[in-house]
């Protein structure tokens, strides 16, 4: 007989849980969540599994101020998924500087392992991180939809009375409720009527970690997601089961449960520790400056079949779709260091 899962056991204990436990267990349960039994691309398609184009850019992007510098540092993606991102990343970056390179990578998923990457090892030392922990030395963080699965929590304000949403369990399904709540933070007492916050305490967490591992060390981190550029004080949590948008509750461990970033919490809380944030702008954006349009006409240039000149275009369309994930998609860089990076703040 199978276990009971790990959210069904907390309610009987409890008469409600909050949004963020729900989501955790929903995706990272051992043996049971989204993320550990799913492959990505099965109900949603990233940037890397579209096109090399998209890694490749992202090469020319830490290329364009780190060319001398690069024995010194260490790459490390959060969440690759299936590793696409990284082995796009290694080979451009060994085609621009020949050096092996220490790359490092964090990720939940029991699907992809350090194997996967072994025919890189001639070109680059890589590494699995076990634990989220770093060396005394500078760090390029990468994230690529990384922010947008971790769990969040909602908060509201009603008639001047404040809330959170919490989740019950009632006649065989999941409802969303309300608890009032009397003491906040500074966050919640800027609502407004009507207003709802999303806090993420896990994101909180790692981009507090990871900014003063730059403070220190040096580095930065490149973060692509979803989300506008200045967030509204809306309800956006989504899910996604076999391809088809749900609600997050109807469908635990089988659907993939994602919200809008706040990017301009991101810049205010790293500005707030004296960085330098560069953007944010769109993902079209990033990928013109770093020379998509030219390796386009390269591959195609190469390439000769008519089908695949055909499927390599129209992989670079929906890269850079402004209808798409060309202006849905955001990306935003911070630093410790001053950069020649005009374009992010055109």
């Amino acid at each position: 007989m199978q276990k009971k899962n790990k959210i069904s056991l907390l309610f009987a204990n409890h008469t409600s849980i909050s949004i963020s436990r729900f989501i955790n267990l929903s995706l990272y349960e051992k043996n049971r969540g989204y993320y550990k039994t799913k492959k990505v691309g099965e109900d949603f398609i990233t940037s890397p599994q579209i096109s090399q184009m998209f890694g490749e850019c992202i090469a020319i992007f830490f290329s364009s101020f780190q060319i001398n510098n690069f024995k010194k540092i260490n790459f490390l993606e959060l969440g690759p998924g299936n590793g696409f991102l990284l082995r796009d990343l290694i080979r451009s970056i060994y085609q621009i500087k020949k050096k092996k390179i220490n790359y490092y990578f964090w990720e939940k998923s029991k699907f992809l392992q350090k194997s996967f990457f072994d025919d890189l090892k001639n070109i680059a030392k890589i590494f699995k991180l076990k634990k989220f922990t770093f060396k005394k030395e500078p760090y390029y963080f990468i994230c690529n939809e990384f922010f947008d699965a971790l769990p969040i929590n909602q908060f509201v304000k009603e008639n001047d009375n404040y809330y959170e949403k919490r989740i019950v369990f009632k006649n065989g399904k999941f409802h969303l409720q309300r608890k009032k709540i009397n003491s906040f933070s500074n966050n919640l007492a800027n609502l407004k009527n009507g207003d709802v916050l999303e806090t993420s305490p896990l994101s909180n967490l790692y981009l507090n970690k990871i900014f003063n591992h730059i403070i220190t060390f040096g580095g930065g981190i490149i973060i692509f997601d979803y989300g506008p550029f200045i967030k509204t004080k809306t309800d956006t949590l989504q899910a996604i089961r076999k391809k088809k948008k749900c609600n997050f509750l109807e469908h635990p461990y089988e659907a993939d449960i994602t919200y809008h970033i706040d990017f301009q919490d991101i810049k205010q809380k790293a500005t707030n520790l004296g960085l330098k944030v560069y953007g944010p702008i769109s993902q079209k954006k990033f990928l013109f400056y770093n020379g998509i349009n030219e390796r386009l006409i390269s591959l195609v240039k190469n390439c000769n079949s008519n089908t695949k000149k055909k499927i390599i275009e129209s992989h670079f369309h929906k890269l850079t779709d402004p209808q798409g994930m060309g202006d849905l998609i955001k990306c935003i860089y911070v630093s410790g260091s001053k950069l020649d990076l005009s374009y992010f703040n055109e």
